[in-house]
């Protein structure tokens, strides 16, 4: 009955990971259009300093919101369990893997993947038509690799950060309320 609880937990931290990966490609993806929308018509950039500006967008918005929730669920839930997480997130990253290469790893589902590959692969030289055309498709699937540990670590992390802080806090609340007691 325990497993069943634990698998069926699992489950639901595995879609809500799956939601946060994709929630967070794509609330990236809208800042960083509207961000080079007004950029593009204030100056003209060529298109390596617009892939490198992308990339920094990407690398920093979308483990930054998957750090909020991380922080959140493990304020609210106040127990971390590193395996756990890890268990939930592991899974959650097929299905985004998935809807990445369904998407040829357009932005808005895989983040900074797309300009990333690009751009180690083309360098200086990276054009719109070179950025999907000429990247190995070998090349995509090991930056999206990275940036899912890299967002699986920040994911972790702040999930285990907040629970911290909640148990401080809870701390804090009962020393007060010890306190107030001495004194009645």
């Amino acid at each position: 009955m325990r497993l069943l609880s634990r698998m069926k937990t699992t489950l639901v931290s595995t879609g809500l990971y799956l939601l946060y990966l994709v929630g967070a490609c794509v609330l990236t993806m809208l800042v960083e259009a509207m961000f080079i929308f007004l950029l593009d018509h204030i100056v003209l950039i060529p298109y390596p300093a617009l892939t490198i500006i992308r990339i920094v967008i990407y690398s920093l918005g979308v483990p930054a919101l998957l750090g909020f929730l991380g922080y959140y669920e493990g304020y609210r839930e106040v127990d971390f369990s590193l395996s756990e997480t890890i268990i939930a997130f592991v899974p959650a990253v097929i299905p985004h893997l998935l809807l990445a290469m369904l998407f040829k790893f357009q932005g808005f589902i895989s983040g900074a993947v797309r300009f990333t590959a690009g751009y180690i692969h083309n360098g200086q030289a990276i054009t719109q038509v070179t950025l999907v055309e000429k990247t190995p498709y070998s090349l995509f699937l090991l930056v999206f690799l990275a940036y899912a540990v890299l967002y699986g670590i920040v994911l972790t992390l702040c999930k285990y950060f907040g629970a911290k802080k909640r148990v401080i806090d809870r701390a804090e609340l009962r020393k007060n309320e010890t306190d107030e007691r001495s004194f009645s």
